[in-house]
C-alpha cells in the first residue's frame, strides 16, 4: 500500500464515529440529489466506492437488490456494517477494496456510486478506469465530490487549505476538468448539479483532529483568501466563529 493510502487509513480510522454522525455526510443535500438523479432500480446490483461510514450505501440499499460498500479503512467498514445491521439492511455487504484496483470482475454492477471520496485518490484516472471496467454496459455512475475554481493559483490555494486540515487530501478539481476526465474514461455525462454546503469551522476542523496550531494557520489562510475564492468559500464570522461554504458537484454518467 502506498504512503498516501496509509495516510488515508490513519486519518479516517480514528474518525469513523465522527463521520457516522456528521450531518453533511449522513444527511447532506447531495445525497438526496444523487438518489433523485440516479433513480435506482429494484433489480440493480450496486457498488459504493470509498463508502466511509456508509451513508450512500445505506441510503440506496432499500432501493436496489444488493449493495457492496467498499473502503480501504477497516474502521469505516466496521461502522458501515454496524449501521446496516441496526437498520436491518440484509442486502448490504461491507468489503475492503482499493478504488484504483477493485477486486471485482468486469461488468459486475449496474450502478457504481462514489461520494465525497474522489479527492483522496492519488491516481484518479486509474480509479475512473476501474469504475468503467466493473460497470455493465449501460450501467450508471453516480458521483459526488467537492470542486474548486478553474484558476490554477486559486485552485492550489484551495487544495493547500484542505490538505492542512486533512493530510490524506490529494486534490479537488474544477468542474470542467472533472467532466473531461469522465469523458476520457468513456462515460457519457447525463446530468450535473452544483450545490453549496456551509460549515462551522471548529466542527469541520475537529472532525479531522486538527491541532490548535494548524487551526490558527487555517483561520489566517481564510483571512488572506484570494479574491477569486470568495464566491466559493463565502466566509462569514458570527460571534467570533468562522462559517464558510464549499462547492459540491453531483454528476450522473452512463457507461
Amino acid at each position: 500500500m502506498s504512503q498516501h493510502k496509509s495516510t488515508v487509513q490513519s486519518q479516517f480510522g480514528p474518525s469513523a464515529d465522527a463521520y457516522a454522525t456528521s450531518e453533511v455526510h449522513a444527511r447532506g443535500e447531495s445525497l438526496d440529489v444523487l438518489l433523485e438523479l440516479v433513480r435506482p432500480r429494484p433489480h440493480w446490483h450496486m457498488l459504493d466506492v470509498g463508502t466511509g461510514a456508509g451513508h450512500t450505501a445505506l441510503t440506496f440499499a432499500p432501493h436496489v437488490a444488493r449493495v457492496v460498500a467498499t473502503d480501504i479503512t477497516p474502521e469505516m467498514l466496521a461502522k458501515t456494517a454496524e449501521l446496516a445491521a441496526a437498520r436491518g439492511l440484509v442486502n448490504l455487504e461491507a468489503r475492503p477494496a482499493d478504488a484504483e484496483a477493485l477486486p471485482f470482475a468486469d461488468a459486475s454492477f449496474d450502478l457504481l456510486t462514489c461520494r465525497l471520496a474522489f479527492h483522496h485518490f492519488p491516481n484518479p484516472r486509474q480509479a475512473l478506469a476501474e469504475f468503467a471496467r466493473v460497470l455493465k454496459p449501460g450501467g450508471i455512475l453516480g458521483f459526488t465530490d467537492n470542486i474548486t475554481v478553474p484558476e490554477k493559483q486559486a485552485a492550489a490555494y484551495y487544495n493547500a487549505y484542505e490538505k492542512l486540515r486533512d493530510p490524506s487530501h490529494h486534490w479537488v478539481y474544477p468542474q470542467p476538468r472533472l467532466e473531461a476526465m469522465f469523458q476520457q474514461a468513456g462515460f457519457t455525462i447525463l446530468a450535473t448539479r452544483r450545490l453549496s454546503k456551509e460549515f462551522e469551522f471548529h466542527a469541520w476542523a475537529d472532525r479531522q483532529h486538527v491541532s490548535d496550531e494548524n487551526k490558527a494557520r487555517l483561520l489566517e489562510m481564510m483571512r488572506r483568501l484570494p479574491e477569486s475564492l470568495h464566491p466559493l468559500f463565502a466566509p462569514r464570522w458570527a460571534e467570533g466563529t468562522l462559517y464558510f461554504s464549499l462547492w459540491e458537484l453531483v454528476v450522473v454518467c452512463g457507461r
